[in-house]
């Protein structure tokens, strides 16, 4: 068994346990309820809730850190796609840090989307993804302040820094904090390793806002076992079309499903829950023949898709910038992301007269 099939196989059993509600086994148990105690000692011994409160600091551009608690993804690339598209749209410039996770070097990059962009080993499948989605440089390196400091060398007059995750990564100073939680909210309960939560929710009293990704705060609350309050709020992703990857062809979902209806259709992605993809392409209408959930940041080797029959495959933004555009069978899943007014606007407060 190769270590990428190793990998493959831990991530899945740990993710059964965490959100599955499956069982671990009595030696498995055991072990991962000693690793949750020593790594609940290493965060007092740490002080891993005094830093968390000591990072938080006014700063010139105001920085936005978007985390979860959670390991394994909740949805927060989506958000920052957003925020950025916002902001954007304002006529502000923004400018993103990403460790850039599952990297072939540890050299810090920048990303100008107005340059050639390196490929997906180089920079990362998340920090490529959303420089080509917002149009927004990007630096990647695993030190945040590293990255914001080489993004404001090459960049000075951004108006907002959004950080794609690095919540508990305390030596970013930052001004604002968003956490993301989805459907599965925080699984089994436990901390890390025994569950997925990489803080305790008591975090969530001192963040900025909590965004419920497809699941309303009500339900959220009630799934944490945890008050909802004024700053939580409920924001929808949403799938739009389809986009061929070898032409740029766009289908709506609704064109998708009438050109699509005689042909067997596979999903594949390898992102932090799959199934959100393959709901969302089984809720637009249409009828996935097959379906294959990877590891995230899953390494495509170059004939991946050669693998499969069907006529059509679709996948995520996520994944496609690691995937050649030379099949036509490829189809990417599009999504929007519709930020509330209510959100968009303390965004605003908080940040002030940066924005003009």
């Amino acid at each position: 068994m190769s270590t990428d099939e190793r990998k493959a196989r831990i991530e899945s059993a740990l993710l059964n346990i965490w959100y599955s509600g499956q069982k671990p086994g009595l030696v498995t148990g055991l072990t991962l309820g000693l690793l949750e105690c020593t790594y609940k000692a290493l965060r007092w011994a740490t002080r891993q809730n005094y830093k968390s409160i000591a990072a938080k600091k006014a700063s010139h551009p105001p920085v936005l850190v978007v985390g979860n608690l959670i390991a394994g993804g909740a949805g927060k690339t989506p958000i920052v796609m957003a925020i950025c598209q916002y902001m954007v749209a304002r006529g502000d410039k923004v400018g993103i840090v990403s460790r850039g996770y599952g990297r072939s070097t540890t050299a810090p990059i920048v990303i100008d989307p107005a340059k050639n962009t390196p490929a997906a080993i180089e920079a990362g499948d998340e920090p490529l993804f959303l420089s080509r989605e917002t149009g927004c440089p990007v630096a990647v390196c695993a030190d945040r302040n590293q990255a914001v400091r080489l993004l404001l060398a090459n960049f000075p007059d951004l108006k907002l820094i959004v950080s794609d995750d690095g919540l508990q990564h305390h030596k970013l100073a930052r001004q604002i904090e968003w956490v993301v939680f989805d459907r599965r909210a925080h699984g089994n309960g436990r901390l890390l390793p025994a569950g997925p939560l990489r803080e305790p929710l008591s975090r969530l009293g001192s963040v900025d806002a909590v965004l419920c990704s497809n699941i309303s705060p009500e339900a959220l609350g009630k799934a944490l076992d945890w008050p909802s309050r004024d700053n939580w709020y409920a924001v929808h992703v949403q799938l739009t079309g389809f986009r061929q990857l070898s032409s740029g062809q766009f289908l709506t979902t609704e064109q998708a499903m009438e050109q699509w209806k005689a042909l067997k259709l596979m999903a594949f992605s390898g992102i932090g829950d799959p199934g959100k993809l393959f709901d969302a392409i089984r809720s637009a209408g249409l009828n996935l023949d097959a379906s294959r959930g990877l590891p995230d940041h899953f390494n495509y080797p170059e004939d991946f898709c050669a693998q499969f029959d069907q006529q059509v495959l679709i996948t995520s933004g996520k994944d496609a910038v690691k995937l050649g555009d030379s099949n036509p069978k490829v189809w990417v899943a599009e999504i929007s992301v519709k930020l509330p007014p209510a959100l968009t606007q303390a965004l605003e407060d908080c940040i002030g007269p940066t924005i003009d």
